[in-house]
């Protein structure tokens, strides 16, 4: 057996030319286990008690219970008028360009952002897109994009080598405060909680990480070699936090991939000042994640782990959600693959998560490009 195959095999993966049977591979894995169920409320019930059985009885439960998570994360400002975008010169590297730009957040307030474009794009051409959310880390968004110190998660590179237009902006909790240079990401996302608190009383870290999640998009609308009906997202850590509410709350990010966030709330530092707050503790468990894996739905999500803060613990979220996608006839679009890695983003996890996308954004990569 070739490598190439050899490893797909590993993963669980045909070779790239077939097509793959999601369930076989991310839900009968996690069926056959006995997993402690955290006692996650239902989804298809109504405010009386009644069942909800249709896509428009779900439609209208849907519109509440987001009503419901818009309130938890905090009041967020109206978008601005423009976008005021500025970009800098672009580098060539191997297989795309890379440009750093930035536009407009809310307020004063700005994200920064490496764009990688494909250099095989053909003049006229549109791409599907992905936004790349970073780790934790002190190298922010230049990690995904090649200018950190770990290739393995440089995942726009890879992307961008596999045919999509990717963007990594850097996350607004983590950044370095203005004059306070070279500190712990930890000490960052502190003084950004407390400045954010200060600037937008009652506006979450979450929801200001989801509202730049929602700009990246109405970023890439302006960009003439992006596909707007094909944009979706990847994240490890912090990022897959940021994949789960991004997906949740914008349905133009038709699919997303979050490896090691944590999807249940006791399940990873939520409580944290820079994502929901300490205040958010007393509204779990009537409060819990699988409901936004079912706003989500029917758009496609992967949830990854390797047994840290995501895998088998996670079954119950997913399972919890599927009946609101079976409403759609979408059951194969939410799913959880467990990769064994603990607290990393390993090859085989990013061949799984590259192939996700590969197949819910209808691309076909120029090469299989997954990373050392």
């Amino acid at each position: 057996m070739p490598p190439f195959t050899l490893v797909l095999a590993l993963a669980g993966l045909p070779p790239a030319a077939e097509p793959v049977d999601w369930p076989a591979l991310t839900q009968k894995p996690h069926e056959a286990k006995t997993i402690p169920d955290p006692s996650l409320p239902p989804l298809l019930v109504g405010p009386g008690g009644e069942p909800i059985a249709t896509k428009d009885g779900w439609e209208k439960a849907r519109a509440a219970l987001r009503d419901r998570w818009l309130k938890h994360l905090g009041p967020s400002p109206a978008k601005p008028a423009a976008l005021d975008i500025r970009a800098g010169e672009a580098g060539a590297s191997d297989g795309f360009t890379r440009r750093l730009v930035s536009f407009a957040s809310e307020g004063d307030d700005r994200i920064r952002a490496h764009l990688l474009v494909p250099d095989d794009l053909r003049k006229g051409e549109r791409r599907p897109a992905v936004v790349v959310f970073h780790e934790t880390t002190a190298d922010t968004f230049r990690q995904p994009a090649g200018l950190g110190s770990k290739p393995e998660l440089a995942l726009a590179v890879h992307l961008a080598r596999r045919g999509y237009v990717a963007l990594s902006p850097e996350c607004p909790m983590i950044r370095e405060p203005a004059g306070k240079p070279d500190g712990k990401p930890i000490d960052a996302a502190k003084a950004q909680a407390a400045e954010l608190a200060r600037r937008r009383p009652g506006w979450t870290g979450m929801g200001k990480m989801t509202f730049d999640a929602a700009r990246c998009i109405d970023y890439l609308e302006t960009r003439p070699e992006v596909d707007k009906d094909r944009v979706g997202c990847v994240g490890f850590s912090l990022g897959a936090k940021e994949v789960l509410y991004a997906v949740a709350f914008d349905d133009r990010y038709r699919a997303g991939v979050a490896n090691e966030g944590g999807v249940g709330l006791r399940m990873s530092n939520w409580f944290d000042p820079w994502y929901l707050g300490a205040g958010m503790e007393r509204h779990v468990p009537a409060s819990e994640h699988h409901q936004l894996l079912a706003l989500a739905a029917p758009r496609a999500v992967l949830v990854m782990g390797g047994g840290s803060a995501d895998g088998d613990a996670s079954w119950p979220f997913v399972r919890a959600a599927l009946p609101v996608y079976r409403l759609y006839g979408a059951a194969d679009r939410v799913e959880l693959f467990d990769h064994g890695g603990k607290h990393t983003f390993p090859r085989e996890g990013r061949r799984v998560a590259y192939r996700w996308l590969d197949h819910w954004l209808g691309h076909t990569p120029t090469r299989d490009e997954v990373g050392p």
